[in-house]
């Protein structure tokens, strides 16, 4: 008889701001157990059930939408004496959703995790992202305005770059429902990974380890060759004949690794925000970081040396 472990903690975001590099670590524990890193259960409603192709909307066998499913993933010989943790970068955004069905099922006594990042520099980098793997064809100030249409029609929450800084009611939301709420900001972990992983094996409820050198996961950057950047992340009729071959001959985890390391390789710099478009942002998350401000109890303009 399998046995039930759900999870006793919850990173529910926010997206690039390192919670990848959090997962890589936690799994590194002995005592944490994290079947996958997304289930988007909490939010599935809204990530459009594949109405769209990819990458506008994600891929639903990524999606775990019964209750069901998600408890299977929870059960198991794999999970027995550990900590079991979710992390899940829409959680946050949708905070709405995700808040009652979290309480429902978890209870309210659940540990989360928030990580915030300065939102300028975390929308350059959501930006950046689809650019990295050629998604995105607008420049930066024209995927911006495009971002209200693009939502109304119900593109993936990782394309919605202003709206996802918006953080303050986002974390409000979170510190009003769940008394065990901790918030950790991601330049604290470009500047002392040690003491900020010691942050979340606490909030986790383990024991610290000593880790192998934590390091950024999922770098930005520009692609030096397109058509071979392409040939990776887009669907094609050569990858259409080859895939059943290579998913016979390949572990999936061999595949997964071997296209993350062609994918890095074939990347360089980007140049960076702009000076004007970080100066014209910051105008746009003046208040937000004001009131976010006020609800940590600590100057976020001082932290992200605005």
């Amino acid at each position: 008889m399998s046995e039930l472990n759900l999870p006793k903690c919850l990173f529910v975001g926010t997206a690039k701001a390192g919670t990848t590099t959090i997962e890589h670590a936690l799994k590194a524990h002995p005592g944490v157990g994290i079947p996958r890193k997304e289930t988007f259960f909490f939010d599935h409603e809204l990530m459009g059930n594949g109405r769209l192709p990819y990458p506008k909307q994600r891929d639903t066998d990524t999606i775990v939408k019964s209750e069901a499913e998600y408890r299977g993933l929870y059960s198991g010989a794999a999970l027995v004496g550990k900590t079991a943790v979710e992390i899940g970068t829409g959680y946050l955004y949708h905070h709405a959703v995700a808040i009652p069905k979290i309480k429902d099922l978890l209870g309210a006594d659940t540990r989360i995790g928030i990580v915030l990042r300065d939102p300028v520099e975390r929308a350059w980098s959501s930006y950046m992202h689809f650019v990295k793997d050629t998604h995105e064809t607008l420049g930066f100030r024209e995927s911006i305005a495009a971002e209200p249409l693009r939502t109304a029609e119900n593109w993936d929450f990782m394309w919605h770059h202003i709206a996802m800084g918006r953080y303050a009611d986002q974390v409000a939301a979170y510190v009003k429902a769940f008394p065990n709420t901790r918030v950790f900001i991601f330049e604290d972990l470009r500047a002392d990974a040690d003491g900020f992983m010691r942050g979340v094996f606490d909030l986790v409820g383990v024991p610290p380890v000593d880790l192998p050198p934590v390091k950024a996961q999922n770098p930005s950057g520009q692609p030096k060759y397109r058509g071979l950047q392409r040939l990776i992340t887009t669907d094609n009729p050569i990858k259409g004949l080859l895939r059943p071959l290579v998913r016979m001959l390949v572990p999936e985890e061999r595949r997964r690794k071997a296209r993350k390391f062609v994918k890095e390789k074939n990347l360089t710099t980007s140049g960076g925000l702009q000076p004007e478009d970080r100066t014209w942002l910051r105008d746009i998350y003046h208040e937000d970081v004001k009131r976010l401000s006020v609800t940590l109890g600590q100057d976020l303009f001082v932290k992200w040396r605005w």
